[in-house]
């Protein structure tokens, strides 16, 4: 313990300019998990369906559930980043992430693998909003859309790491062992970063928690209600994220192995491509919206455009023609997802500057539900939509159809939500 306090004091004796780099880092190494963790559930889903003896709508109810324990996490998640402080949140939520791992590695039965996805998802709810809590002090404010980006990147080696590399994994271990050895790393990972960040380069402590609710607190809660931007964004991004996600996290595994007939590896390749387009996308899109056209408005529907696009082309079966198509769309689909990021740079451009966590979090718990329930709608209309066993091709056509026409929805709405005050 004397040694890391040793290490704590250290890391503290840094200039702020140097520091805020190590908080980057370090809250990178957190949101990595989490992206992990959201869709592990792809590449493992046939051993899934085999060993606990589910069908297509039990693995989305499977998936769905971290989701929804994420997504109910960030009603009260806003007003602790705001009162009491990312540090501590992040640390205690991130430890219940890594007993959640435990759980679900030893789950025999779907109560218990979900139980541990439960736990999964509400201990990884606060790494991305905590974030970008600690990017309100470490760093200005027109770097935030580029940092943004950044983080999204730097996570997206989660979603890599949940392809091929999980499928090796799998292959050497089983994913059992693989889910523990990773609960165990999560684990070692929060204390790390609880014992090197602070909440703000000063090293202050946020104020008491125990107090109640402020006057101003209950005014921002009602200033943000009754904003129509905020509901048109959430819309947008309970679509965007929620189509993005059930895909990349759980029904493009079983697409391209039981639809398209591709191995487990073959499967894993094609997800890194997808993911390789989202670290792409993910400062490109920060980028162009603090440097290039200085709208986040305008970068997030450029980017619903392109996707619903993608997703079209799925539908229309374009990928079946080759293998080299197949691996452009998902490229582009990870692309233009990933400029969605920029939703919380725009949502943080209409509301006052503190009541940040406050709007991060509210546009969250929609980004949260549409991975949740349109996770588990999927998988119904799978169940319902194909015969006595498993899903057909065409099956995934229709679901990625209907997911089309929903991302123009709500492009179309997006479009009537204002600029923020800089543009």
């Amino acid at each position: 313990m004397d040694n890391i306090s040793s290490n704590q004091d250290s890391s503290r004796s840094w200039t702020p300019s140097t520091r805020r780099w190590l908080v980057l880092a370090l809250c990178s190494l957190l949101f990595i998990f989490s992206q992990f963790y959201r869709v592990s559930n792809a590449i493992i889903a046939p051993q899934l369906q085999k060993e606990l003896a589910i069908s297509s709508e039990g693995l989305g109810i499977l998936g769905a559930a971290f989701f929804y324990a994420f997504a109910i996490a960030q009603i009260p998640l806003g007003l602790f980043l705001d009162r009491i402080g990312a540090r501590l949140i992040m640390t205690a939520l991130t430890i219940v992430g890594s007993i959640g791992a435990l759980i679900f590695a030893s789950a025999h039965d779907m109560t218990i693998a979900i139980l541990g996805r439960t736990l999964l998802g509400l201990g990884m709810a606060g790494n991305l909003m905590g974030t970008l809590k600690l990017f309100t002090s470490w760093f200005s404010p027109r770097e935030f859309a580029t940092l943004s980006g950044v983080i999204l990147a730097l996570g997206t080696l989660g979603n890599m790491i949940a392809a091929t590399p999980l499928a090796l994994l799998v292959n050497t271990f089983g994913w059992r062992w693989s889910f523990v050895l990773i609960g165990i790393a999560t684990f070692l990972f929060a204390l790390i970063f609880f014992f090197l960040v602070d909440d703000n380069p000063k090293g202050e402590s946020i104020s008491d928690p125990n107090n109640p609710p402020s006057p101003s607190t209950r005014h921002n809660i009602r200033l943000l209600f009754t904003s129509r931007d905020y509901w048109i964004i959430c819309f947008g991004t309970f679509i965007r994220y929620g189509i993005f996600v059930a895909i990349q996290g759980l029904w493009a595994g079983p697409y391209l192995i039981e639809g398209l007939g591709f191995s487990l590896i073959e499967a894993g390749n094609l997800l890194l491509l997808l993911n390789m387009g989202y670290l792409v996308g993910s400062p490109l899109g920060g980028w162009l919206s603090d440097r290039a056209i200085h709208s986040p408005k305008r970068v997030a529907l450029f980017g619903m455009a392109i996707m619903a696009l993608s997703i079209f082309a799925l539908s229309a079966n374009w990928g079946a023609v080759n293998i080299w198509m197949l691996g452009g769309i998902f490229i582009i689909l990870g692309i233009s997802s990933s400029f969605g990021i920029v939703m919380y740079a725009h949502i943080k451009e209409l509301m006052p500057p503190d009541m940040s966590g406050m709007a991060f979090t509210g546009v969250n718990l929609f980004t949260m539900l549409g991975a949740a329930i349109i996770t588990q709608v999927m998988g119904i209309l799978l169940e319902h939509l194909s015969a006595p066993g498993t899903p057909s091709l065409e099956d995934y056509q229709t679901i990625f159809f209907i997911a089309f026409l929903s991302i123009v929805c709500g492009w179309v709405l997006y479009v009537f939500t204002r600029k923020g005050a800089d543009q």
